[in-house]
């Protein structure tokens, strides 16, 4: 997807670069790197893609292969019987 229609979508949402970046704790900067696929800060995009509703497949194709909207992970190993 092009950077463009990223900031795009952020701007109809009445967010900017900088109040994405306000929310995360990080500069703009680091926002506009991410978006323009200078920085692969995972974190940042997870973040873009929550507030836009964006899938990470369609923002960057084959960026984040291990990116995920619900992070959470249950292993089956984690639940055990109590005898």
């Amino acid at each position: 997807m092009h950077p463009e229609l990223i900031k795009a979508t952020l701007r109809m949402k009445g967010l900017t670069a900088a109040s994405v970046a306000a929310s995360l704790g990080v500069s703009h900067v680091a926002v506009g790197y991410v978006i323009r696929d200078r920085n692969r800060s995972i974190r940042i995009a997870r973040r873009i893609c929550e507030l836009t509703g964006i899938d990470p497949s369609i923002a960057w194709p084959g960026r984040y292969p291990e990116f995920r909207f619900n992070p959470i992970r249950f292993q089956t190993d984690q639940f055990k019987e109590v005898a």
